[in-house]
């Protein structure tokens, strides 16, 4: 009833709030500004109509910029809801729940209706259950429950979003026994502790949720009954997993986000206990109890990749940019800041191509299906062209949640691509009036004068097929300067961009200037754009940090990266550092995983590892260790005697 009614009242409101917009803000940037009105005016979630709607909007944009546009479809299994109960009851003698939530969603509505709060990947079924307080839902604090003599098995882990990937909880969560999970923000972090909620502020009110997908880190990103081959368009012949194998790759228990208002009352009713001496605290189990009823059937649906190209001089090399188009809901942070920033990206390229103007090299943009689901609309298409990607990929650039403010602040990606990326920022001017002479200048402003530093990729969005299973270059890049709690939730709308995220929209111009700037320095360099000796001495000096548990197998390691570095070259088409180190067996447990420098930490999915296969190795033993190095040192050695070669001719 809470979230109903504070639902209601804000629908009412938004009226006023288009009326409380300074009217000058609709002169500023109209392009981007438009472009992102008219994408967020319905929901786009994956295998609904609204991501059909969303795939023929970005297609006749991009026509008009002047690229050529095709639709890569794919038939792929997602998770869909229908029906989401919760009902919350004071004890186990209690029929009638004193809290009751029901949610329906029909997938087929054309448009598209509102998306329930769910998590994708949630086990169908009807449990009940004393709920536990499982705090942020990591490994610590189901083992510090249990080392109190509270045991998880059998109850509803309630479980704060933040620290982990939601996926991660879950999976963990099923591991120790648990029944069921609620996902939850805590306000303190997520909400009213940080400040003033929406719609006064862009902070989540109690009524709001983040939605997500909760597959597992260890199995590969993208269809789940495809892993490591390509789905197929609908119709075609596709070789999918099914049966026991599919479901061991799947969660296993009911999972559902519910908003703090909801969990506030479930802590209320939690049985306090001390836990290591401290003072008590409603942990539970109980007395308070759930019942958990979940009707979400997991079905193959068709997605749809956009992929746009505008053809260079030389077409035997290429540069791709991409962006998911689908949403949970509107999206319009995520990840409409990122879909028109390569819209704009791709009119300025095409005003240039109408001038006369031709790229050395083609430029590619790809607006990706289904990501929010699971990496899928990437991940199949790589899947289906590593080849291609291998010999002719020059790098992935990847802006999801492309506009955060107005201000360069942050850059990831594969160490090599540090130097190409500072020198289209030192050619850029900062969006807003600054001291700074350049969005690099901005970017050092940021870091208190240290020199930058690419931060390594994760799995958190479509960068992760390319960087990880391809092994090719990538950046993940946007601007930020504007927080608030929006994410995967409701209200992650238009008005919230326009009135805290980035009023005036020069987030978006700037984003989508510095995008096609860096897309023409790519395609101008070609492959010379990839420094191997910054990426040797990256990884030389990450060699030196692991030194605490590589022991005496640093040295080696370490001098084999100087050597690349002294020795580094330019990649080409069919020699390229990540694909010539990559395992094409794959990482322990993970095989889809090839990339050996680093991978998504097992247990959290957004922080990296570096050296995975090697940390592992290091798990098992001296002796598995010392195997392990060797397999990676002889990778290197036959790069530098082909490096040293190509320098003897």
């Amino acid at each position: 009833m809470h979230a109903i009614g504070t639902t209601l009242m804000l629908l009412l409101s938004l009226p006023l709030l288009g009326r409380m917009r300074v009217e000058g803000m609709r002169a500023e940037n109209p392009v981007s500004r438009a472009l992102l009105q008219e994408l967020t005016s319905a929901p786009r979630l994956a295998g609904t109509s609204g991501s059909e709607w969303s795939a023929n909007l970005v297609t006749r944009h991009l026509k008009a910029a002047g690229f050529t546009v095709e639709w890569d479809e794919r038939e792929v299994l997602l998770s869909l809801p229908r029906r989401l109960e919760l009902l919350a009851h004071e004890g186990p003698g209690d029929a009638a729940p004193f809290l009751e939530q029901v949610q329906t969603f029909d997938p087929d509505a054309d448009p598209c209706p509102d998306v329930p709060q769910f998590n994708a990947w949630s086990a169908e079924g009807r449990v009940r259950a004393a709920v536990i307080d499982a705090g942020h839902g990591l490994r610590a604090d189901f083992e510090r429950l249990i080392a109190d003599d509270i045991s998880p098995e059998g109850h509803i882990a309630l479980c704060r979003y933040g620290e982990s990937y939601r996926g991660a909880k879950v999976a963990l969560a099923a591991e120790y026994g648990c029944v069921g999970v609620l996902l939850f923000s805590d306000p303190a972090s997520d909400g009213e502790g940080r400040g003033a909620v929406w719609p006064e502020g862009p902070w989540k009110p109690d009524w709001a949720a983040q939605r997500g997908s909760i597959k597992g880190t260890l199995a590969p990103p993208g269809d789940p009954t495809t892993p490591g081959w390509p789905s197929r368009a609908p119709g075609e012949t596709t070789r999918r997993l099914s049966g026991a194998a599919l479901k061991e790759a799947l969660p296993q228990i009911p999972c559902l986000p519910i908003p703090a208002a909801i969990a506030t009352q479930l802590q209320a009713r939690l049985t306090p206990v001390a836990l290591d001496g401290a003072e008590p605290a409603p942990l539970g189990p109980g007395p308070v109890e759930v019942t958990l009823d979940i009707q979400q059937p997991r079905e193959l649906r068709t997605i749809r990749n956009v992929i746009a190209t505008l053809p260079g001089a030389d077409d035997s090399a290429f540069v791709l940019a991409g962006n998911h188009r689908d949403s949970w809901v509107r999206g319009a942070h995520d990840a409409g800041g990122g879909t028109v920033s390569l819209l704009r990206a791709a009119q300025r390229l095409g005003e240039r191509a109408r001038s006369g103007w031709k790229p050395p090299h083609t430029i590619c943009l790809a607006f990706w299906d289904a990501e929010e689901t699971g990496l899928f609309g990437s991940t199949e298409w790589v899947e289906a062209h590593i080849a291609d990607l291998r010999a002719r990929c020059i790098a992935y650039v990847n802006m999801d949640v492309g506009v955060s403010g107005a201000r360069f602040q942050r850059a990831s990606g594969s160490p090599g691509l540090l130097g190409v990326l500072t020198r289209t920022l030192a050619e850029l001017a900062p969006a807003e009036p600054s001291s700074c002479a350049s969005l690099l200048a901005e970017w050092r402003e940021h870091l208190s004068g240290r020199e930058p530093r690419l931060g390594l990729v994760g799995a958190g969005s479509d960068y992760a097929a390319f960087c990880h299973h391809a092994c090719i270059p990538v950046l993940d890049l946007g601007l930020s300067g504007a927080s608030g709690g929006q994410y995967h939730t409701a209200f992650d709308d238009f008005l919230l961009v326009e009135r805290f995220i980035d009023p005036g929209f020069r987030g978006h111009e700037k984003a989508g200037e510095l995008a096609a700037a860096l897309l023409t320095r790519l395609a101008e360099e070609g492959f010379s754009s990839f420094d191997e000796r910054e990426a040797a001495l990256d990884f030389e000096r990450r060699i030196d940090e692991a030194a605490w548990w590589l022991g005496e197998h640093a040295e080696r390691l370490s001098s084999l990266f100087s050597q690349l570095a002294e020795n580094g070259a330019s990649g080409s088409g069919s020699d390229r550092l990540y694909a010539r180190l990559a395992d094409d067996s794959g990482l322990p447990r993970r095989p889809w995983f090839r990339n050996t420098l680093w991978a998504p930490a097992p247990e959290n999915g957004y922080s990296t590892l570096a050296f995975p296969g090697l940390r592992a190795a290091a798990d098992r033993g001296e002796e598995e260790l010392a195997q392990a190095v060797d397999a990676l040192a002889q990778r290197i050695e036959r790069l530098l005697q082909d490096r040293r070669g190509d320098t003897d001719q």
